[in-house]
This record gives structure tokens, C-alpha cells and sequence, in this order.
């Protein structure tokens, strides 16, 4: 009997098209684990590599950092542990043959954005939780800006005072000038009287070399008045953008106190006019002298060639009333307003002081018995030296986190801590290559913020700036309004604001708190001391009464107001500092934050009917602290 064998061929077929159909199901799912689990293992395998943190980076100041050699240095480290995955493959057998390090992205890189990050996650991350409002960091901000931009207005102008000083001692020369040619056309007129010629003419010279002295006086006063003038012009200018910094109130009480400074130059105008008209009455006088001195000769020659028997001699007297007669022509001019400082000393006991805090800052604040470090910083390879842009940005809260962050692992002058730099904080403000420079701008800062403050205090204080207008009083020797003694007193005030800050600063460097806000109670210079101060050169500690803010506090104050690149490239330096002392040679440029990976090789099919086994595959990956 014949069999067909059409339902045998049929269901061979069927049953190829469903093992087919079910093996390429199964493949399917097989292939899309198997790139789940190389992502896996990529992913698994770059947290291993990122697991090698430096270790000492993390113990000193919480930071991650991946040190690496060479850039393909990460490749190989990751390919390593890798093979473990690939050895325990089970139903994914692959082979990752290499990696490629397609990115990394330095701690150093992004204008400091990553540094940043890793401050920022370690200080939010429950670390610090006495964050106060933003608002509040806001109004601190601002404070502290108006407080850093008055010392910049107020120096500029108290500059403009000793200017003024100079031009009231060129104004004082040249009345002496005028009392000295008196003087001598008097006792040219007493000899002529006593019909001594001789003498009359030596007072003469001398009137005469007086009177040729003026019209070089009047040059240098002249010269220091447009000095003046334009000096004051360009203040104007420069301030212009710090005057927007001023509250309105302080901005208020700055105009009403340098008002003296326009009416000054206003004054000095028709001071000027008067002034000029010396220079030809000076050369008219001169005429007369010579004139005066060749008639006295005439009147000599005449008397000594008389001939006795002419009889009864000449008429003396009425000759040499011809030469008087000359002579009461020479008119010395006098000037219509007091010139000079009627007490110089004074203003120049205040200049010194401004002198000192400008060129021996440290010698006049820091506490007796403490010395000052002399650790020198390397500055030719640290990571801010190649960075000098300021695209990063801050928001308040996170300025306020860095800045409890440096305060928390850097060192300053107060810091018990021995180390080659010691004033790290100091260092990250300051950015100089040594302990005392960094120690010296950081008082400095700090000096004329407290300036700032306290003149603003001062300022506000009626009676202070009432005592400030009689100091200047006394010194220029003009009571009233005149715009002279407005000048000086706005100077008193500038310099007594710098004296009570000396005496904060150095309160500061030696332990001490002062408050942000002075008031009467917590003001310590009264101008008699202010005084004492300019002529010892010597400041005491203000003896601060009740809660304020101490040296690490004002550091972080400073800090605050820094731009945000330069800041977090500054810190960079200090870690990178320290990290070599340990290991010589360390860099923060060869440290990765974050990197990407990518790894190739072949995987192998399990349930595959056609003929190469094998295909490429590629896994992405990559991590950041």
C-alpha cells in the first residue's frame, strides 16, 4: 500500500518555522539581556574604578578625587574589572577587547563649576544645617558691600584734603611773602628817614628779591589749585560707580559733609582773581625800587661833589625827601582773607596715621608677642594660575556653604595648626606667595570694611561729626561754615573711622570679637587718643564689650564678596599644597570628577541558525562623584 508523505513534510516545516520563530524569540530576549547586563557590568565596573578615590583628599577635606596618569589611564583600570563579568558570563557571552576614554572632565575643569558640586553635596548632605535665609545673606551682602565701597569714596576725598592743606601752605607762603616785602619797605623807610643810604638800599634789595619771589609762589599755588581742581573732577568720575553701592541715607550724609569741597573750589576762584593781580603790581613796585635806589645814589653824588665854596651847602634834606617821595609810591598789596593752617601739627599727626596703615599695617595691628609665619607659596603650578576667568556664579546660599567649608578645613592666623602655609583662608582671599603678604592684604580687607563700617557709624552720630567739625576748626583756625573747615572736618572723620579700625583689627588678630555695627557704647578712639595715635605710632586693642564677630567670621565675611571662579581655583591651591607635602609631585590637573567610557569588543549568539556565531557590540558608560 502506498503512503503520502505530504503531512510529514508539512509538519517538518511547521515545526522548523516554530523552532526558528521560538529560537529568534528567545535570541532576541537573549541579546537585549546580554546589553543589559554589559551595562551593567560598564556601569558596575566604573564604579569600581571611581571607588579609588585619593584617599588622603578624602580624609583632609572630604573631596573625591580620581587621580590618573595618563588619559587612557581610566580605559584600562575599567577593562580590568571588567573581566570578571566577562568570565561569569552565563547566558551572555561577550568579550570587551578595549576602552575608549571619550571624555573626562577634570576637578579642575568647567571654571570650577565641579569643585563646586562636590563642596556643595558634602555640605548640604546634613553636614551643616544652620543655613540662614537667603534674604537675610542678601542684606549681609549688601552691608558688606557699601561698607568695602565708603572707604573708596572717603580716602579719594580725604586725599583731595591734604591737597587742600598743600594749597592753603602755598596761599600761606605767599602772605609771608607780602608781610616780609612790609617789613623791609618799612625799614627801607625808617633808614631813608635817618638819611642812611647805605641802609636804605640793602632794605630795598631785599624788598625787591622778596617781591621777585612772588610771581613764582603764585605759580605754585595756582598750579596746586588746578591740580586740585581736575584731581576732584576725576574723583567724581571714579566714585561715580560706588556711589551706587551707598544706602541712601549714608549716601545722604557723604554729600552734605563733602559740599565743602565744591564751596572750597567755588571760594577758591575769587581767591584767585585777587591773587593775580599781585604779579604786576609786584613788577610795578620793582620800577619803583630801582628807581628809588638810583635816585638815593644821585642824591650821595650830589651832597659829596658840593663844593664848600659855593656856600652854605646843599639842602640835604629836601634831596633825600626826593628819594622819599619816590619811595612812598612802592605799595605792598594786602590780601583780603587769612591764609594757613593754624594748627599744622594736628593735621599732620593725622596724615601720618593714614601713613602707617598704608605702608606698616602689620606692625601697627598685630598683637604684641605674635609672630608672623614665613611660609613662601610655590605659585608657578597651582591650578589658579591658568585660570583667571570669572564666568562661574555663586547664588547666596551656596556662598555662604564654601564659605563655612574653607572655614571648616583651612587654617588662618588664628589656627593652632603647624603646617609650611599656614594662613590658608588668608591665602584663598589674598592669592600671594607668601604667609605675611597673604596675612597683610587679608588686615588690610578687613581694615577697610571696619573703616567702611565705622564711618557710617560716625556719620550717623551727630555729636561725633560736631566734635570731628571742632577738630577741624581748631586746626585751620576758621570757625563757622567755611568750606575749608568742612574739608578738614570730613578728613578727621575719615581718619578717626581708620583709627577705631586699627584698634578693631588688631582685637581681631588677637582673639578678641568686634560687632558689625558700632555704637556709642562700642566705640573705643575719642579724638584725644586719635591724636596720641598719630604721634606714637602706637594702637590699642579696642576693649570690645558684648557679642560680635570674631577673625575667622570677618575672613568669611571677605570671602563672601570674592568672585566665585577665583574663589574655588584658590581653594584648588591650598589642597593641592598640602596634598604634595605627602606626595610630591600631586596635581589637582591630573584629578577627574567625572569620566565617560566606551567599550567594544564581540558577543556570541546561543540560539542562532545561520552562520557567524559572533557580532560587535559597544557599551557606554560613564560616572561622576
Amino acid at each position: 500500500m502506498r503512503k503520502s508523505g505530504q503531512i510529514t513534510v508539512f509538519l517538518s516545516l511547521v515545526l522548523l518555522c516554530v523552532c526558528s520563530l521560538v529560537c529568534g524569540l528567545v535570541e532576541s530576549a537573549r541579546t537585549a539581556g546580554a546589553g543589559w547586563y554589559l551595562k551593567l557590568a560598564a556601569d558596575s565596573a566604573m564604579d569600581s574604578v571611581f571607588s579609588g578615590y585619593h584617599r588622603e583628599a578624602w580624609e583632609q577635606y572630604r573631596l573625591f578625587l580620581l587621580e590618573y596618569e595618563e588619559e587612557e589611564e581610566p580605559g584600562s583600570t575599567w577593562l580590568k574589572y571588567m573581566e570578571p563579568y566577562m568570565e561569569e558570563h552565563g547566558w551572555y557571552p561577550a568579550v570587551i577587547k578595549s576602552a575608549a576614554v571619550k571624555g573626562i572632565s577634570g576637578i579642575t575643569d568647567k571654571h570650577g563649576a565641579n569643585l563646586k558640586q562636590e563642596i556643595q553635596d558634602y555640605m548640604r548632605f546634613g553636614i551643616w544645617d544652620t543655613v540662614s535665609e537667603e534674604s537675610e545673606a542678601e542684606n549681609l551682602w549688601k552691608e558688606l558691600k557699601e561698607a568695602e565701597s565708603l572707604p573708596h569714596v572717603s580716602e579719594a576725598y580725604s586725599g583731595h584734603a591734604r591737597e587742600a592743606a598743600r594749597m592753603e601752605r602755598a596761599l600761606e607762603a605767599i602772605c609771608k611773602s607780602l608781610e616780609s616785602q612790609e617789613e623791609y619797605r618799612q625799614k627801607a623807610a625808617v633808614r631813608l628817614a635817618d638819611r642812611d643810604g647805605a641802609g636804605f638800599r640793602t632794605a630795598a634789595k631785599l624788598l625787591k628779591k622778596e617781591g621777585g619771589r612772588l610771581p613764582g609762589l603764585i605759580k605754585t599755588y595756582e598750579k596746586k589749585a588746578d591740580d586740585l581742581a581736575a584731581h576732584l573732577e576725576k574723583t567724581r568720575e571714579e566714585t561715580k560707580q560706588k556711589w551706587e553701592d551707598l544706602s541712601e541715607g549714608v549716601r545722604s550724609a557723604m554729600e552734605e559733609e563733602l559740599a565743602g569741597y565744591e564751596s572750597y573750589i567755588s571760594e577758591n576762584g575769587a581767591k584767585r582773581l585777587e591773587i593775580r593781580v599781585l604779579i604786576p603790581e609786584a613788577e610795578g613796585n620793582t620800577a619803583i625800587i630801582d628807581r628809588a635806589v638810583e635816585r638815593s645814589y644821585e642824591v650821595e653824588e650830589i651832597i659829596a661833589e658840593w663844593e664848600e665854596d659855593e656856600g652854605g651847602g646843599p639842602d640835604e634834606g629836601a634831596l633825600w625827601d626826593s628819594v622819599e617821595a619816590v619811595w612812598d609810591r612802592v605799595k605792598v598789596p594786602e590780601l583780603s582773607f587769612r591764609a594757613g593752617l593754624k594748627e599744622a601739627d594736628k593735621q599732620n599727626l593725622l596724615e601720618q596715621i593714614q601713613q602707617m596703615a598704608g605702608l606698616n599695617l602689620l606692625m601697627l595691628v598685630l598683637p604684641e608677642g605674635e609672630e608672623v609665619s614665613k611660609g613662601v607659596i610655590q605659585t608657578k603650578s597651582l591650578p589658579s594660575v591658568h585660570h583667571t576667568e570669572d564666568i562661574l556664579k555663586d547664588s547666596f546660599l551656596e556662598r555662604v556653604l564654601t564659605d563655612e567649608y574653607i572655614g571648616r578645613f583651612f587654617t588662618c592666623f588664628r589656627s593652632e595648626d603647624e603646617k609650611e602655609v599656614c594662613y590658608e583662608q588668608e591665602y584663598v582671599l589674598g592669592g600671594k606667595s607668601t604667609d605675611e603678604e597673604n596675612l597683610k592684604s587679608a588686615a588690610a580687607r578687613i581694615l577697610a570694611v571696619r573703616e567702611g563700617l565705622n564711618l557710617i557709624h560716625i556719620l550717623s552720630d551727630s555729636q561725633k561729626r560736631e566734635e570731628a567739625h571742632a577738630l577741624a576748626a581748631a586746626i585751620t583756625g576758621v570757625t563757622g561754615t567755611a568750606p575749608l573747615t568742612g574739608i578738614v572736618a570730613f578728613f578727621v572723620m575719615t581718619v578717626w573711622a581708620l583709627g577705631e579700625s586699627a584698634a578693631d583689627v588688631k582685637a581681631l588678630l588677637g582673639g578678641e570679637r568686634v560687632p558689625l555695627i558700632k555704637t556709642k557704647e562700642t566705640w573705643n578712639l575719642d579724638l584725644d587718643g586719635l591724636l596720641a595715635l598719630g604721634e606714637q605710632g602706637k594702637v590699642e586693642a579696642g576693649q570690645e564689650k558684648g557679642a560680635g564677630k570674631n577673625y575667622e567670621e570677618y575672613l568669611k565675611m571677605l570671602m563672601f564678596m570674592e568672585p566665585a571662579e577665583r574663589l574655588y581655583y584658590r581653594v584648588m591651591d591650598v589642597v593641592q599644597i598640602n596634598l604634595s607635602v605627602k606626595q610630591p609631585g600631586f596635581t589637582m590637573e591630573r584629578c577627574a570628577y567625572q569620566a565617560e567610557i566606551v567599550g567594544t569588543g564581540t558577543g556570541k549568539h546561543l540560539f542562532w541558525l545561520g552562520g557567524d556565531t559572533c557580532y560587535t557590540v559597544e557599551v557606554h558608560t560613564d560616572k561622576a562623584y
